[in-house]
């Protein structure tokens, strides 16, 4: 048989380090999961982290799931402190972030893992263990289940190996990675912002949209439901490298995940699939759940799955209007779905959905406008998709024993990513393609 990969990496750590399970670490207090049975939502309740709120190192709960205080305090043992570290179990296995002052008091799903440690550096410590590429592998390999419903067990994640530097080695790198993080967060506000200033600006270019001749979906664009079966388990991406030929493959979940409007990477592929199947960048890709249906714009060819409906237009400002149309009538467009709980987008319907369609010189106006603010946002999401590479490249060298300077540098070998530049400072092209 061959050895863990994980457990090989760890056996090269250098003089002074060492390893042990992640139950077994000292300063570690609790590994639990959380509500089994959490009951029905309550507008006036206590919040409650599911699986969906994690995403990319962070909490985002917009539309927080709400329990009654009476099955909160029955489930006390799961209720979050600030510096918890959470760890999703179920569906995107791995994604982890830590509990801030927002989330203070919530509850966790049983969905989610929550790990209790001593204070704020071993929770920082443990979190950057946990986003490294090492512990999404080793994840991969200790799921379970299939490939919609991929389940890491809770005794399997309390075996997880964490390596353990001498005290006090990990103090500049973490300052590194906080430093990067706030970059990071800075960028995420531009985009945030440039997203906002379009949005508004559509609610005004619309304000006297009865005054336009109405116009159906089907009739403005080219509507294509996505056919393609998930891929089998293993073909996954979890460092983002694709292999020779392979095309992203888009499900429901990555155009529902909150943030951005676009997708630049997704967690599966397809070797070379069929042409008629791939949609080419700046197509528009629709899903839905509960809170309504959501768009979004691909950043590279991707494979639309089965749940995933493609919709092409004639020019990029069509593209732009109507990306736009659909988040501003988000809830209204749930009409046209279908299927348990309503969880598809039904071609046809959402074909005969009406809107009012603007003239063509207004469509060109308003693309050139938000055109510059999309772009501004894409800019800052393709740096912080370098910029979240960093911790890895960084980690890797500090378990060959090199020290991380105040710079972010390493004194034995040059990190492997660009440095990041000052705030509002965009990273080239070269340096992600």
């Amino acid at each position: 048989m061959s050895p863990d990969p994980l457990e090989e990496r760890l056996s090269r750590l250098p003089r002074g380090w060492r390893a042990a399970p992640l139950e077994r670490l000292p300063w570690v207090q609790d590994i639990r999961y959380g509500i089994t049975r959490p009951g029905a939502h309550e507008d006036d309740g206590v919040g409650m982290v599911r699986a969906s709120d994690i995403q990319e190192g962070r909490l985002l709960s917009e539309e927080p799931r709400r329990i009654s205080p009476l099955t909160h305090k029955a489930n006390a043992r799961s209720e979050v402190r600030v510096g918890d570290v959470l760890i999703v179990l179920v569906g995107r296995v791995g994604e982890t972030a830590l509990v801030t002052e927002a989330h203070e008091g919530w509850n966790v799903a049983r969905t989610v893992a929550l790990v209790r440690t001593t204070g704020p550096d071993q929770a920082a410590w443990l979190r950057l263990w946990l986003r490294s590429s090492y512990v999404r592998a080793w994840c991969d390999r200790h799921v379970r289940g299939s490939t919609l419903q991929r389940t890491l067990n809770l005794k399997d994640l309390r075996g997880l190996p964490v390596p353990l530097p001498p005290a006090g080695a990990e103090a500049a790198l973490l300052r590194t990675v906080k430093a990067a993080e706030g970059k990071m967060s800075v960028n995420r506000r531009i985009a945030e912002c440039a997203m906002s200033l379009s949005d508004a600006l559509f609610a005004v270019e619309a304000r006297n949209r009865g005054a336009w001749p109405e116009r159906s979906f089907g009739a403005v664009t080219h509507l294509r439901m996505g056919q393609v079966a998930r891929p089998r388990e293993g073909a996954s991406s979890p460092t983002g490298v694709l292999p020779k030929d392979g095309v992203p493959f888009l499900a429901p979940a990555d155009v529902l995940r909150k943030g951005l409007p676009y997708v630049s990477r997704t967690e599966a592929w397809l070797v070379s699939p069929d042409g008629d199947s791939v949609c080419a960048p700046q197509s528009l890709l629709l899903a839905t759940r509960e809170d309504g249906v959501h768009a979004v714009l691909n950043e590279v060819p991707v494979v639309p799955g089965r749940g995933v409906l493609a919709l092409h237009t004639e020019t990029l400002a069509d593209t732009y209007w109507l990306l736009h149309e659909v988040r501003s009538r988000s809830r209204e467009l749930t009409a046209a779905a279908q299927g348990p709980g309503g969880r598809e987008l039904s071609r046809n319907a959402l074909a005969s959905s009406v809107l009012h369609w603007p003239p063509s010189s207004m469509r060109e106006r308003f693309a050139q406008v938000v055109g510059r603010l999309h772009m501004r946002a894409r800019e800052a999401h393709a740096e912080n998709a370098v910029l979240s590479r960093l911790p890895d490249g960084l980690l890797d060298n500090f378990l060959d024993g090199a020290a991380v300077d105040e710079g972010g540098g390493s004194a034995r070998r040059h990190s492997p990513w660009p440095t990041p530049g000052p705030p509002g400072a965009c990273v080239p092209r070269s340096a992600y393609t």
